[in-house]
């Protein structure tokens, strides 16, 4: 079996499923690599796993291997071929916490919006509101609500609660005929805003606050801001999983969890039993 003809099946697949075009494109992208690497289906598992070994980093190993074992599984649902990854070893990725903004930074951001243009405001207490993807953040102003949007996210259309202030700020931007709530501006200003531009608009406002997070300047700062000052404020996670999007609960405690360090280091500091010594070492003082 030629291993270009599986590849079209499982991708053709993939597109009936509704995958995201940022995930078909990965998946393209890597499927390719494999028709070069084996012609015939299926590849061998030594083969594979020589060829993770070459790749550089461990991000994008992991994201290889994801997209095989992928296609192994669909082989193997569609044609009764075992899957060629049981046998290879996933890549290890050392586990990393990624960087969100301070309540100090978050309180200089509001400040600057209040000078910032009527769409930059908008769109900033948008990604701070409803902790949305970028690539979610093309709305018409008909999935507006009173206190929700309706947003196309990575497992389809689904609802994001959103406040009365950012709807009130959504609502007072121009009236576009195509639908769409943000637009670029100057000779760009009768094309929607898309994940490029929401970008570039974000990482401008958190550099004016002095954030410093390496190349993590997007909207995705502020979504993960979002889940940890939800949890800090005392939500829980089932609420904050539904806010987000997210398929499982569990993808939610894996990633958000980890950024509660301040709460972890306070807990320690109330509960560890070094206070035994503490407690000694003042009364020989006194």
């Amino acid at each position: 079996m030629r291993t270009q003809e599986v590849v079209a099946s499982f991708m053709a697949d993939c597109k009936l499923r509704g995958l995201s075009p940022k995930t078909l494109r990965g998946y393209d992208c890597h499927t390719k690599r494999l028709i070069e690497l084996s012609p015939e289906f299926p590849p061998k598992s030594d083969t594979i796993q020589e060829f993770l070994a070459t790749v550089k980093g461990a991000h994008n190993a992991d994201a290889y291997y994801r997209t095989y074992h992928a296609l192994g599984n669909y082989a193997e649902r569609r044609c009764g071929i075992p899957n060629f990854m049981q046998s290879v070893t996933r890549p290890r990725v050392p586990k990393q916490i990624m960087p969100t903004i301070s309540n100090t930074e978050l309180n200089l951001l509001a400040v600057f919006l209040e000078k910032a243009p009527a769409r930059d405001k908008a769109i900033l207490v948008l990604f701070i509101d409803t902790a949305i993807r970028s690539g979610e953040a093309a709305l018409k102003r008909k999935d507006i609500g009173e206190d929700r949007i309706i947003i196309h996210g990575k497992t389809g259309y689904r609802v994001a609660p959103l406040s009365s202030i950012t709807r009130d700020l959504l609502l007072s931007l121009p009236v576009y005929e195509d639908g769409y709530v943000f637009h670029g501006t100057g000779k760009y200003k009768d094309i929607p805003l898309g994940s490029t531009g929401f970008y570039k608009i974000v990482k401008k406002y958190l550099r004016m606050v002095g954030y410093q997070g390496g190349k993590q300047y997007g909207p995705q700062t502020l979504r993960r801001s979002f889940g940890v000052f939800h949890l800090k404020d005392g939500g829980d996670l089932k609420s904050l999983s539904l806010i987000l999007g997210h398929s499982s609960i569990t993808t939610t405690a894996n990633y958000y969890t980890p950024l509660l360090t301040e709460d972890v280091i306070q807990i320690h500091h109330k509960h560890s039993p070094i206070k035994v010594f503490e407690e000694a070492t003042n009364e020989s003082n006194t």
